[in-house]
Formats: C-alpha cells, sequence, structure tokens
C-alpha cells in the first residue's frame, strides 16, 4: 500500500490527546450532604494527591478513536499500486453508400449495421476505445476515439445512409493510420458486399473483422444516364441510359422518360443475368429542363431505379476578335462549334458584352473588362515591357495544364518574342531559358491567357498544335457548366462576384446557406442525395443534377 499524503500523519497526535482527557480527573463542585457513607469512593478520589485517575473501559472513548483514526486515514489517500492492462482500440467503419438501403433484411441494411454497432457499444469494457469512420463518396472521421459510450451512441444515432458509391479502400487505409502503434486493435467493417477498389490492397497485419449485410435478391438498376445533341437530326436532344441487372435470373421492367415530369416516352427492357442493355431516346425539347428517367420494378434497392439529367440548349461563347488581320486565328476560332466570333480592328469600349475578348498584336485604349487573350500585347498595366527577344527556343511547357492538353511545341520556332515582366498573379505555361512566352492567369473573378509573340512570326500556325491551343484556351476561358455529376461529387462554376451569398435548396427540400470564393468561384461539396439541387444566387438560378449510377 501507499499513499498520496503521508504528510497527514502528522494528525495522530491527537489521539494520545483525547486519550488524555479521559485520565485526568474532573473537578467537582462542592455540596453539603447530611452524610458520607454512600459518598467514600467520591472521597478517595478527590483526596488522591495525582490529578489523573485510572482509565476505564468507555465506549464513548473507543467509538471517538475510531473515527479520528478513519479521518487520519483518509487524509493520507492511501491508494494500491498495480498493472492495468490497455484495454482494446476498436475501429468501426461503417457503410453509408446507397446500397445499404436495400431492404432485403428487416427495415434496411443501414439500419441493422446501425443495431449492431449499438450492441458493440453496450460491450465495450471501461478501458475500452472506439472509433467511428463513415465510408461512402467520401471517407470521414464522425467520432474521434472515446470511451464514453453516450458519445459514441449519439455519433451513431446522427448518422445517415446517403446515395453515394461504396469507396471502402481509403476508409480501411485510414484505419491503419489510426491504429499503428496501439495494442489489442479490433478493426470491424459493417458493408454489404465487397467494394471495387479494395481489389489491389492488401491488409497485411490489420486485424480486420468483417460484417456482411443483406441477403442479395434480384436488383436492375440505372448504371450510366446522359443527354447529347442528335447527330442524325439537327435540334434534337437524345437521351442515353443503361440499365445493369446485378442478379442471376433474368429481369423485366418498364422503363419511363420524363421531361420535367412529363412523361415522353416508355419502353419495355429485357436485361440478362449479370448483363448490361443500352436505350436510347430523343426528345424535341428546346427549352432548359430535366430529364428524368424511372423502372417500375419493384426490387430491393429503389435509389438505383431513377435518374436525372439536365437537358440544357445549347449556349454559344461570344468571342470578340480584334485584330488587324490573321487568318490562321481567325479560321482556328471558326473552327470551334460552340463559338460565334465578332471580328473587329479596335476596341473602344471596355466592357464589351461577349464572354472572351482576343486581342491580336493590337494596343487597345482601353483594356477590356472580363475574360482576355492578349496576343502580342504588352501595353498595358499587367504587362511591362522589357524589350525584344530575338529567336528564343521553346525550351520547357507545362503540358498538365488544360489549355496545353494534346498540344506540342516540338519543331515550332519563334523569330521574335517581348521579353515582358508579368504581374504576380500569372504564371508561365511555356517558357524559353526562364522567360515566359505563354502565360495564365486568373485576376478578380476573371481570366487571362497571354501570348507573347505574334503566331505569324512562328511556324506555329502551320502545327496541327494552333487550333487544338486556341480551342483549349477559349475553353478555359469560358469554362463550361457542369451539370451532371455523380453522388459525392462537387459542383462549381464561377461567378462574377465573390463572396456573394448562394442558397442552395437539395433534393428532400433543405435549404443550405453558403456563398463564393473570394475569386469569385462556387464550390458546392454537399451532393451525396440522389436528385435536382437549385442554387439561387441574386436573381439568377442554376439547377444541377446528381446521380448514383454506382452502388
Amino acid at each position: 500500500m501507499n499513499f498520496l499524503n503521508p504528510e497527514a500523519l502528522a494528525f495522530a497526535v491527537t489521539l494520545p490527546i483525547v486519550i488524555i482527557f479521559y485520565l485526568l480527573k474532573r473537578r467537582r463542585v462542592a455540596h453539603l450532604v447530611s452524610s458520607t457513607i454512600i459518598w467514600k469512593r467520591f472521597l478517595n478520589e478527590t483526596q488522591a494527591n495525582s490529578p489523573f485517575q485510572k482509565l476505564r473501559h468507555n465506549w464513548l472513548l473507543i467509538i471517538q478513536l475510531i473515527f479520528l483514526s478513519l479521518a487520519i486515514f483518509a487524509l493520507i489517500r492511501p491508494y494500491f499500486s498495480s498493472k492495468i492492462e490497455s484495454g482494446r482500440f476498436v475501429v468501426v467503419i461503417l457503410d453509408v453508400s446507397a446500397s445499404m438501403q436495400a431492404t432485403d433484411v428487416s427495415l434496411n441494411r443501414f439500419e441493422l449495421a446501425k443495431g449492431e454497432v449499438n450492441k458493440m457499444i453496450d460491450g465495450m469494457y471501461d478501458n475500452d476505445q472506439m472509433v467511428l469512420i463513415l465510408s461512402g463518396g467520401n471517407t470521414e472521421v464522425r467520432q474521434s476515439p472515446t470511451s464514453v459510450k453516450a458519445i459514441l451512441k449519439k455519433a451513431l444515432d446522427q448518422v445517415k445512409v446517403t446515395d453515394s458509391p461504396t469507396r471502402l479502400l481509403e476508409a480501411i487505409k485510414l484505419s491503419q493510420n489510426l491504429s499503428r502503434n496501439r495494442a489489442k486493435v479490433e478493426v470491424h467493417l459493417f458493408s454489404d458486399g465487397v467494394s471495387s477498389d479494395l481489389d489491389a490492397f492488401e491488409l497485411q497485419d490489420l486485424n480486420l473483422e468483417y460484417h456482411r449485410l443483406g441477403k442479395g435478391g434480384g436488383n436492375l438498376g440505372i448504371t450510366s444516364l446522359e443527354v447529347r445533341s442528335n447527330p442524325e437530326q439537327l435540334g434534337q436532344q437524345s437521351v442515353f441510359a443503361t440499365i445493369g441487372n446485378f442478379s442471376t435470373n433474368t429481369m423485366s421492367s418498364e422503363v419511363s422518360l420524363f421531361f420535367d415530369d412529363q412523361m415522353i416516352g416508355n419502353r419495355r427492357l429485357t436485361v440478362m443475368p449479370t448483363n448490361t442493355a443500352s436505350l436510347v431516346f430523343s426528345s424535341n425539347q428546346r427549352t432548359n429542363g430535366v430529364f428524368r428517367m424511372k423502372l417500375k420494378n419493384d426490387d430491393f434497392l429503389q435509389v438505383d431505379n431513377i435518374g436525372s439529367v439536365m437537358g440544357l440548349t445549347r449556349r454559344n461563347v461570344e468571342v470578340l476578335l480584334i485584330t488587324k488581320g490573321n487568318v490562321f486565328l481567325e479560321k482556328a476560332l471558326r473552327s470551334i462549334d460552340d463559338v460565334n466570333l465578332i471580328v473587329k480592328s479596335s476596341l473602344t469600349d471596355s466592357t464589351p458584352n461577349v464572354d472572351v475578348v482576343v486581342l491580336d498584336s493590337i494596343r487597345p485604349t482601353v483594356w477590356p473588362s472580363g475574360n482576355v487573350m492578349a496576343i502580342n500585347t504588352q501595353s498595358t498595366n499587367w504587362f511591362q515591357p522589357s524589350g525584344l527577344l530575338e529567336s528564343p527556343p521553346i525550351v520547357d511547357w507545362k503540358s498538365a495544364h488544360p489549355i496545353l492538353r494534346f498540344v506540342n511545341f516540338d519543331n515550332v520556332q519563334v523569330a521574335q518574342s517581348l521579353n515582358s515582366e508579368l504581374p504576380t498573379w500569372m504564371n508561365p505555361i511555356v517558357e524559353t531559358q526562364s522567360v515566359p512566352l505563354i502565360a495564365v492567369g486568373e485576376n478578380d473573378a476573371n481570366r487571362c491567357v497571354w501570348v507573347g509573340f505574334n503566331p505569324l512570326d512562328s511556324t506555329w500556325p502551320l502545327r496541327v498544335s494552333f487550333p487544338i491551343f486556341i480551342a483549349n484556351a477559349i475553353d478555359w476561358l469560358d469554362p463550361k457548366i457542369v451539370t451532371n455529376l455523380s453522388a459525392g461529387e462537387p459542383f462549381s462554376m464561377r461567378m462574377a462576384e465573390k463572396g456573394s451569398a448562394v442558397i442552395v435548396t437539395l433534393p428532400d427540400g433543405e435549404i443550405v446557406e453558403t456563398s463564393t470564393m473570394g475569386n469569385g468561384e462556387f464550390v458546392f461539396a454537399d451532393t451525396f442525395q440522389q436528385g435536382v439541387y437549385h442554387a439561387k444566387y441574386g436573381t439568377n438560378e442554376i439547377s444541377f443534377c446528381v446521380n448514383l449510377l454506382d452502388a
């Protein structure tokens, strides 16, 4: 036995003091009596010379000494030292993907998994710890390691199943990192099947126990859905879909296509076991709206029986070319399908009503606002002149940049180039001996592409990479908005104003208030519900669709 406060033993001196009090004779009060016969004992005590008396058996003294001893014993805080073994470190990976909504078990697979995890929490010892990881389209640590059962149960109760695909690899890797250098590690995976991303993964020494959920059965689902323009009929839109049969039996279903809740097509489809079948619907719709496909099939997983896709009307990019004459550049711009080209010899309006302005060896009196491609131009507040470079060789280019996709500068000779000092927000993507030849950047939510030489003073227009570069540059300057996403994939679009408020309505009706980033870009990552989202900013509104297309 050890003591945390041995100094408190000093209070033990109070024990003999209490005994001394009982040894002392009490002082008597004198009274007159008629006879002393019955007071002989008293007279003997009073006549003794000693102030002390013989200690007699006294229960009150014994009780006082016991209570005083217990008080002193408590003050010295005794304890027993022993080696306590560490408890288990339990990692629970809970699959929250769309397939966990299958109803081939009581309620569904997800609720069954939550019930099993609840039982594990109830069975924890005081020195056990548990961490809760959610695995779906993204991996999330919902509850950090704790031994408090109430906290674990609260975190588990707040977990909701999503419409996202199954991705288990990242969650298992995270569990390995969390359990590294820990003793008595247990990893419990609650899922309904092995994810495809685990094929090349080795569990190594991970103590993983797989709790498989679900019985399986017949399931027919939409695995792909997209809208394209009909190549055979101008103005028509074609909806392409792939239906997959995930069972070992032949399955059939009615497939209906709606446009803004109005049926525009219906077909009967039969799919062979573990196979897929394709469908094509044509539509003459010329307005913005949502195509929604539905399978009339009563299988155990309903979430993959519905798919939505935006059918947007074609929007061309308005491009203003300011040039004194450049046949190669004009031809490259006109070869882009969705570009409406306007050619002028000068620019007098700083805010032209176009998407992209191309300056070709022109010194504009006013610098245009918006997205700009400046070719052989430096007399602005952005590009400071520093002389000319004669015959600069192209020594490096960043092929990973979207503008240089499929672009090669081998055997391209440049006769002369501007030696300009770029602003800090621009980055070179083509260089000659540490001097930029082509640079890109973004400033105040507007993008710019700068080409430091005149293409007519080079062999570049004769190469196939030149029109590819121009097409890539227009796409980068005015990026198309992707309105059809997979569950868990973030939606993004560029807006004119930074920090502006955006109100997003989710498919279940929930409203989320957010805002654009500092560069004016709007990014929304909470896309774990299947269906149509509506984002409203100011007086404008845009819709986008999220689909499972996986399990």
